[in-house]
């Protein structure tokens, strides 16, 4: 069986400073790219061997996913694209602005930011579903290896595996890694275990 191994990017200059990222983006921290070559090193400990890589579009995810690819050598040669479907969630016009002026939690804000301008939770669950389905079976039985953003991440595993929870069944730390089971002939996801290198 297939696994996939999603990630969330490592510590932003937003994070430390507790502002909405969403759509919008900022560099990692120091802290940040240790967090992302601690999570390389625990890919190479355990002998992750992806057919294929992926990661949002956003820098913080791109340069995240750089970093493991740069710690791991062969990790080069594998295929690798940008996924849109794997975005942040939209904030809307509380992107940029400070967390503590947030009406509702970053993490599960439901539908309550569409007025603002914000993605809705059906709409988001489609895209990042619809994306790591077909990045799992365009790796035709191989691993999968994706960044992403906690936010969505979070709304994936809720989708997938709600059943399944952990001391971080909300908050997932930055580089933190989920790994759930791919069963292609259903096209579903199982077994969600989370991994926190970054601590």
């Amino acid at each position: 069986m297939a696994t996939l191994y999603l990630m969330r990017h490592g510590q932003t200059e937003f994070n430390l400073k507790k502002l909405v990222q969403g759509h919008c983006d900022a560099p990692l921290t120091p802290l940040g790219i240790e967090q992302a070559r601690r999570a390389a090193a625990w890919y190479r400990e355990h002998d992750v061997r992806p057919a294929r890589l992926a990661s949002s579009p956003l820098g913080r995810a791109r340069r995240t996913l750089d970093i493991v690819i740069e710690e791991n050598p062969g990790f080069e040669t594998l295929p690798r694209t940008d996924e849109d479907g794997l975005i942040e969630r939209c904030y809307g016009t509380y992107e940029g602005r400070p967390m503590s002026e947030f009406p509702v939690s970053p993490w599960m804000p439901g539908d309550a930011l569409v007025d603002v301008g914000g993605d809705s939770e059906a709409s988001a669950r489609e895209r990042v579903v619809g994306t790591l389905r077909r990045l799992m079976s365009e790796a035709a039985g191989g691993n999968v290896l994706a960044v992403a953003h906690g936010a969505i991440i979070n709304l994936f595993k809720l989708t997938m595996a709600p059943h399944a929870r952990c001391e971080q069944d909300v908050t997932l730390s930055n580089c933190c890694i989920l790994t759930f089971d791919y069963n292609s002939a259903a096209k579903t996801f199982a077994n969600t275990q989370i991994i926190n290198v970054a601590d």
